[in-house]
């Protein structure tokens, strides 16, 4: 098996390097070795005894060789190249001396330092000095294909061809073997070190007076070419593989799909397995009576391909198949097997070795490990409980995941109703990790609800390595009560009752969000036309949440009592209410934190009703505060909107003057101040509470008799009590308001 790169060092077995040795010794030609280049020598190969166990390298490294006792990597840092040998045995590391690049072996544990025409040969099993070869006598086109043993295969244009060199330093001399058996006008493609003593080149060349694309399998003991035969018009894809009995190629079809083709050495008889259409070049190698193939490069990738795994066919019946590994990052042969960087999503990223087990069947087998995981893994996360209850809160969701290839997302579900909001979290950043912000909203403009949540974090591998991860588990938003919040989420509704007796809530937030014309309604119930006054006053019974009183037509006030998403049973406060025609409540008119109800009498008398906590009895015995009262014909008690020590009222007189009366907290007020005039158009005037949480009592309005999509209208609360609301803000409604014909309150 064999990466694509035609950089890739290989190597031969340790007998075949001492088959080279000697015959290059005996046929070779001799050249002058220069003086050795000075460089520190290497610690000795480690002892049988030290301890087993996969190596650990930087998740920085990238394989660059191997051998029998250990293998070569590279960190890059910028332009800085450090390369290191490390040991399967003992794991222990060694720093090479510095070195424009370094090649290494499969099948030795020479490895070589290239520096121009220098080469130092390091064996890093004896230890010792380098040998060095100088490659100068070859002249300039001489490039370092693979490092063969303790020889050098060199390629070099001479003439109209290209030709090989076997080149090497036994006993001083440096020595240059020509490999033979190609034509004279052979172009090079590419040439892959693909099994102990066999080298598979692809050439372009003239061979029985027909020129066209060749593979040649090169025995490197004897030089020379010992199989040649035509071979498909190549293109960047084409690569070549030879084993002692085999060759394998791989075709591109019209259609854009691959087949792995494999025929036995010297025979024209080929078997053809076909892969998926592919844009990429696709990785061959033989180990045995297998085929290994695969495409690099799946653990950093942004799509799916089904080739990133490294699978093994069988080359006997042609259709078994093995998987290896997950993902490939680079490939080197050697005399049993392979040495491969890639993972699993058993064992993670590492370097893995692949050989031939007890069944005849390639298995891989962990060497080192960079301790980085193939799957995707959680790092850490950040999910918060969360609190809207001040305008512009955004609630950070952070995960840290293993690697940025992902899509990561979040849903939150709200356990009692189901209701749910999800995000796509991204994109992934090294210091802040995959990441969103909520703003208390659903989908539907809707303000969150108050209590648990189950939270979900789904992230799917862009590679489509490995399954989805999932996380799960659960937050608490607590936004707090608001004096008119029937829905327990902090933030106000605004409540009618159609014509035909049904009790119907809308989310403010909801309805001050202007692309939104399909508002989200609740119904709580029929019957509700037994009443003729309903009035949201806020907590009156000490439970936090906001309740509700209702005059029934016999004059008996009615209380339900709230109890956050919902009302609970009314209980009777008591009778006689019939003497009154304006009743609100919402405001602290006494200064002890309990929203209180005033009433009009018909002779126009103003009386205050102190709300007392007391769910049996929810207000103290009347007071009156003054006369003069009957002039208006709309009561609302707004909160405090004036900034003074206390909740205040509005009042419009029949004429469509709004007038304000400034609470003084003690239940009286002071005189009242002109607002503005026009507030006649309304049928509706409610104190919402505070809509856009600014911290100010808001208005909401509905005109009297404008039919269309901006019935309603929003005043903001200013907090300055001479001109305490903005001018009107439309609420396009385009609907089921006008076609319920409500009330509000």
């Amino acid at each position: 098996m064999q990466s694509r790169s035609t950089s890739t060092g290989i190597c031969l077995a340790s007998a075949v390097t001492a088959v080279l040795a000697v015959t290059a010794l005996g046929a070779g030609t001799l050249a002058t070795a220069p003086a050795a280049l000075a460089a520190p020598a290497l610690t000795s190969a480690p002892s049988a005894a030290e301890e087993a166990g996969p190596a650990v390298i930087s998740p920085d490294s990238v394989l660059r060789g191997g051998g029998p006792s250990g293998f070569l990597t590279r960190v890059a840092d910028g332009e800085r190249l450090t390369y290191s040998w490390t040991r399967y045995q003992s794991g222990s590391t060694t720093v090479l001396p510095a070195a424009p690049f370094y090649r290494g072996n499969a099948d030795s544990d020479v490895v070589v330092a290239v520096d121009g025409t220098a080469h130092r040969l390091y064996d890093m099993a004896a230890g010792g000095d380098p040998v060095v070869i100088d490659t100068a006598f070859l002249g300039p086109t001489a490039t370092l294909r693979h490092v063969v043993g303790n020889a050098l295969l060199l390629r070099t244009t001479e003439g109209s061809g290209d030709a090989l060199h076997l080149v090497s330093r036994p006993q001083g001399a440096v020595v240059d073997r020509t490999i033979t058996g190609f034509p004279a006008d052979a172009r090079f493609a590419g040439e892959q070190f693909t099994a102990p003593g066999f080298l598979a080149v692809h050439y372009t060349g003239t061979v029985a007076g027909r020129t066209g694309h060749r593979l040649a399998v090169v025995d490197l003991v004897a030089g020379k070419v010992v199989d040649d035969r035509a071979a498909p018009a190549a293109d960047t894809t084409f690569l070549a593989v030879a084993s002692t009995t085999h060759v394998a190629w791989v075709e591109r079809l019209a259609d854009g799909r691959f087949v792995v083709v494999t025929a036995r050495r010297g025979s024209t008889t080929t078997s053809r397995h076909v892969l998926p259409a592919q844009n990429r070049a696709i990785t061959l190698g033989l180990i045995g009576g297998w085929v290994t193939y695969s495409v690099s490069g799946g653990a950093t990738a942004d799509t799916p391909n089904p080739l990133y795994p490294l699978t093994a066919l069988s080359l006997q019946d042609n259709r078994t198949t093995v998987k290896l590994l997950d993902s490939v990052a680079m490939t080197f042969l050697h005399a049993n097997g392979a040495l491969v960087q890639g993972g699993t999503l058993a064992g993670g990223e590492g370097v893995y070795r692949i050989a031939l087990g007890a069944d005849g069947r390639p298995a891989a087998t962990q060497v080192a490990t960079s301790k980085v995981p193939t799957a995707l893994t959680e790092v850490s996360r950040q999910i918060p409980g969360m609190d809207f209850s001040k305008a512009g809160t955004w609630a950070p969701i952070r995960w840290w995941i293993s690697r940025p290839g992902a899509r990561a997302d979040v849903v939150l579900v709200h356990k009692r109703t189901g209701k749910s909001w999800n995000s796509s979290l991204g994109p992934y950043n090294r210091t802040g990790g995959f990441g969103t912000e909520w703003n208390g909203e659903f989908r539907d403009y809707s303000a969150a609800l108050n209590g648990e949540y189950t939270w979900t974090l789904t992230a799917r591998p862009d590679n489509g390595i490995g399954p989805a991860l999932k996380r799960t588990g659960t937050l608490r938003v607590d936004s707090g009560t608001a004096p008119h919040d029937y829905s327990d989420k902090g933030s106000p509704d605004l409540l009618l009752r159609t014509g035909g007796g049904r009790l119907i809530s809308y989310d403010v937030r909801q309805l001050r969000t202007p692309w939104i014309t399909d508002w989200k309604s609740t119904d709580r119930g029929g019957g509700w036309n037994v009443y003729d006054r309903l009035v949201a006053t806020g907590d009156l019974a000490g439970s936090k949440y906001a309740d509700l009183v209702a005059r029934d037509r016999a004059g008996v006030l009615w209380l339900y009592q709230g109890t956050g998403p919902s009302l609970a049973k009314r209980t009777a406060i008591g009778g006689g209410w019939q003497v009154y025609d304006q009743l609100t409540a919402g405001s602290d008119l006494t200064g002890d934190s309990r929203p209180d109800l005033v009433a009009t009498d018909r002779s126009g008398v103003l009386w205050l009703y102190k709300a007392t906590g007391d769910t049996a009895k929810p207000f103290a015995p009347r007071k009156r505060i003054g006369g003069g009262w009957g002039g208006y014909d709309k009561l609302v008690a707004t909160g405090n909107i004036g900034g003074g020590p206390a909740g205040d009222l509005v009042a419009r007189d029949r004429a469509g003057v709004l007038w304000l009366h400034l609470g003084k907290g003690n239940g009286t007020f002071a005189p009242r101040t002109r607002i503005g005039g026009g507030w006649q158009r309304y049928s509706d005037i409610v104190a919402v509470g505070d809509g856009n949480k600014d911290g100010r009592p808001d208005l909401l309005v509905k005109d009297r008799f404008e039919v269309g999509p901006d019935v309603l209208g929003f005043h903001t609360g200013t907090g300055d009590w001479k001109a305490p609301f903005s001018s009107r803000t439309q609420l396009f409604t385009q609907g089921p308001l006008g076609e319920l014909n409500p009330t509000l309150f």
